[in-house]
């Protein structure tokens, strides 16, 4: 258990139009339905081991509402495949096969799946307007373990994350080759972007991206306290439609380094991950 737990914590710390120049504004319609699907795998060096993690997410994004300043978008989470491999011990689940919805990561994932949250975005930034608010941690069952992981990483999973990565809008003014910066901090968490605009051609639009991130997280698990510290350097290619704003695909490569602290051991961490998403 103490393996898997640190593959899946491995995991989840770690998202055609013609040349012209990019829109200003998101530009949608309303009753506009997006499908985001996100592959992902990641491997995991730790104490001369290694183990691996892969996962596909789809999420759909449906345009509920639009004013002349904002968008009202519903995401459902609509499936997760994930399978972790590891010597001596394989895990899997699938969430449309039904002898998974019993399982212990089943149970775990049963109040995330085709639930449903509408949100409001800022169409000339993409910002969030009404963030969600965490949901109240409930004590961990100590005879499904997979739920006390599913909480700690269950923000992989938000509405924020996967209505925010769909869109992308290329400030006023730049030119290709032209760089800018921003930065964010929530809780603990603290990032860095940097981005460039790359190219533009038949098509879209191309920004490479890249984001630097600390973070600190700790949990309760089965009466065992657990403390992760994580920096994470990560690479995108983001592929945007110039005439709505809208993400096509984002490839990205990352490193992530840290450790876990855990039964009086720090263990270090040692991972590599590589997410593609598409959305049509």
């Amino acid at each position: 258990m103490k393996t898997t737990l640190i593959a899946l914590a491995s995991m989840f710390f770690a998202v055609a139009a013609y040349a012209q120049n990019p829109t200003e504004k998101i530009v949608l319609n309303k009753g506009q339905k997006i499908t985001a699907t996100t592959s992902m795998s990641v491997t995991n060096e730790m104490m001369g081991m290694n183990t691996s993690t892969s996962s596909v997410t789809e999420n759909l994004l449906e345009v509920k509402n639009v004013t002349d300043k904002d968008y009202t978008i519903a995401n459902t989470l609509t499936r997760v495949k994930m399978n972790i491999e590891m010597p001596g011990n394989n895990t899997s689940y699938d969430s449309e096969k039904k002898e998974d919805q019993t399982s212990e990561m089943g149970q775990s994932m049963a109040d995330k799946l085709n639930k449903t949250t509408e949100l409001n975005i800022d169409n000339r930034s993409g910002r969030i307007l009404n963030p969600s608010k965490s949901p109240e941690k409930k004590p961990t069952d100590q005879n499904n373990p997979m739920q006390g992981v599913m909480q700690m990483f269950g923000d992989n999973w938000s509405d924020e994350m996967v209505i925010s990565g769909a869109f992308q809008l290329i400030p006023k003014g730049l030119k290709i080759g032209d760089s800018w910066k921003d930065s964010s901090a929530e809780g603990t968490q603290k990032s860095t972007r940097t981005y460039t605009y790359a190219s533009n051609s038949d098509s879209g639009a191309v920004i490479k991206l890249n984001m630097i991130t600390d973070a600190t997280s700790s949990m309760d698990f089965m009466g065992m306290n657990i403390d992760m510290t994580t920096n994470t350097n990560s690479n995108s290619d983001i592929l945007i439609d110039g005439q709505t704003g809208l993400v096509k695909k984002i490839s990205t490569d990352a490193t992530i380094t840290g450790s876990m602290q855990m039964m009086g051991q720090s263990v270090p961490l040692n991972v590599k991950m590589n997410t593609l998403s598409l959305y049509k």
